[in-house]
């Protein structure tokens, strides 16, 4: 079989579920195969826009991504004669022209063979490889550093609103005043000129004030200002934590139960309630003098169990409560559209039966909520919930799962959240009751600035391949907060573009093969301590995109997902 693949980000999830297939394919028809639980090899090359470039007479460095290959052969053709027999060799011409390459696995488990293309040119101008859009703030200096290619001695030139800027390798923003600016850097090599613009969103200092939240796991806006609910069943016990925003670790905390002082002094309160009905919770966080308070109700309803749904018969969740996505290049919901486009966009694939991937998370945070029409047992030592993306190797965009039971009896995702576990919980690397902020891009065609909790900033940045105007969703006026747990990012930038996957436990992720990397087990429910949640059931799901990163050419890491249903167990 010989496939040859053009990279092109306009065909990225085409290109998936084509490899996927073709996988499958090969799975049954390769005679060495024997077990049809092991894939044939799979190749994926991510280059920008599908093809290499290098001046004539130096040398690039060409490489494959290969996965599930048995005793792998390697070779590299071009013309029929083979060039290297290892997985990565340096190409080298002394002609311009187009070169087209042929990589090829031949392995126990069965063969595959990709083509790349690599174009020699006589001059190689720099190419900028930088985010077109950043948030700073007003009174505290901002540095940008240059990224680009093939830009050894460079000279350097920045013009911020008309006037010079500076004539390094960085340049140092610095306002008293917010709002949008415009920067402008041109890079400039014996070979030719690259020039960029940026918007540069200055932020008014008062965001640099320390402040802290409960998550209650929908998205906040500037004027969301009610106090978070969550439920917990009497006789179990619930773990409190406030997002932080500007405020250390180190902070000393002081809790109050419906005014009376508790002894917990750290960021958590486990919090065990006697009797049914509503408490009103306030924690403090006290840092260089300041004291800075967050507020939030538990509401301690009847045990465990009592409002247990056994009646409903369907497979696959049917309802969808909310969709609420981040920024991205697969996020298209235009000015005048509403929060209830985006959900009926959704639920309407539900109620089709669609079979493929249904939603697309943007970046990090994005989130869809859907319930089942019946509640799914917790059946001990087995997966309980499938749900599929459309990951392959060297292309994984992880999501978190989250679930929650009906604790209420209400019928609405409006109780507590439990995180299901995964490789990644408890590393350093991982951050819990992470927040980001998405701004409104300065106009069409933009990038989306953000901001998060520790000070840092970036943005989603708008591309030549998706050319709807906003990527920034038409029903949120000016910014809006999202947050959850974030994994560090496992996007490898540069020529060579792939996201490499986690172990196990995320959606859209293509595992290690430790467990199926479609199914989730509710008994991997956790508090925010990471404790075990010890759920005997769950009502609602939600998947979140939690990973914050992207490539220069692939653009924002964005979870897929289709439709999550429940596993025969129940």
């Amino acid at each position: 079989m010989n496939l040859h693949l053009n990279m092109n980000i306009k065909y990225k999830n085409i290109l998936k579920n084509i490899i996927l297939a073709l996988s499958i394919v090969l799975m049954f028809s390769c005679s060495n195969n024997n077990n049809p639980d092991i894939l044939p090899p799979i190749i994926t090359f991510t280059a920008e826009t599908g093809e290499y470039r290098v001046k004539i007479g130096k040398d690039i460095q060409v490489s494959a991504i290969v996965a599930n290959a048995i005793k792998p052969l390697y070779s590299w053709k071009l013309n029929d004669k083979i060039l290297s027999t290892e997985i990565s060799f340096n190409f080298n011409s002394s002609v311009a022209g187009e070169y087209f390459l042929i990589f090829r696995v031949d392995a126990a488990n069965g063969f595959a063979e990709e083509q790349i293309k690599v174009t020699v040119l006589p001059f190689v101008p720099p190419k900028i490889t930088m985010p077109t859009a950043y948030a700073c703030y007003a009174g505290k200096e901002f540095k940008i550093n240059v990224r680009a290619f093939d830009a050894d001695n460079a000279l350097y030139s920045w013009i911020l609103d008309g006037e010079s800027a500076g004539a390094a390798d960085s340049c140092i923003i610095f306002s008293t005043n917010s709002g949008y600016r415009t920067l402008e850097l041109e890079v400039r090599t014996e070979e030719g000129i690259a020039t960029q613009s940026f918007d540069i969103l200055v932020l008014p200092q008062s965001e640099l004030e320390p402040r802290m939240f409960f998550d209650n796991g929908r998205y906040r806006s500037p004027n969301n200002i009610a106090t978070p609910i969550f439920s917990i069943p009497l006789g179990k016990s619930l773990v409190l934590s406030p997002t932080l925003v500007n405020i250390s670790n180190t902070a000393v905390f002081l809790w109050k139960i419906n005014d009376v002082e508790q002894n917990s002094t750290t960021g958590f309160m486990n919090f065990t309630p006697t009797d049914t009905g509503i408490y009103r919770i306030i924690v403090s966080a006290v840092e260089n003098s300041e004291q800075t308070a967050a507020e939030a109700l538990v509401k301690c309803v009847e045990p465990e169990g009592t409002y247990r749904r056994t009646e409903g018969a369907q497979a696959r969740a049917t309802t969808v409560y909310e969709y609420m996505p981040a920024p991205g290049q697969f996020v298209d919901f235009q000015t005048g559209s509403t929060i209830e486009n985006a959900r009926l966009e959704i639920q309407n694939k539900f109620d089709a039966g669609s079979t493929g991937w249904v939603a697309s998370l943007g970046a990090f945070g994005g989130y869809l909520i859907v319930g089942f029409d019946h509640s799914l047992n917790n059946v001990a030592g087995k997966p309980d919930l499938k749900i599929a993306g459309n990951a392959f190797a060297g292309s994984s965009e992880p999501g978190t799962v989250w679930v929650m039971q009906d604790e209420n009896g209400n019928g609405q995702p409006d109780d507590t959240w439990y995180e299901l576990k995964g490789s990644e919980t408890g590393k350093p690397e991982t951050q819990q009751r992470y927040a980001i902020t998405y701004y409104r891009p300065r106009s069409a065609f933009s990038s989306v600035p953000w901001t998060d909790n520790y000070g840092q900033s970036g943005s989603v940045d708008h591309n030549r391949y998706h050319t709807h105007e906003y990527y920034f969703p038409g029903f949120i006026a000016e910014k809006y907060t999202l947050c959850g747990t974030r994994l560090a990012s496992t996007m490898i930038e540069g020529d060579l573009e792939t996201s490499i996957a986690y172990s196990w436990g995320y959606v859209d992720n293509f595992g290690d093969g430790s467990r199926p990397s479609n199914l989730f087990y509710i008994e991997d429910a956790i508090q925010v301590d990471g404790s075990p949640a010890s759920l005997q059931y769950i009502d609602f799901v939600k998947i979140q995109t939690a990973v914050l990163g992207k490539g220069f050419a692939l653009g924002e890491l964005s979870t897929e997902i289709g439709i999550p249903e429940m596993v025969a167990n129940n």
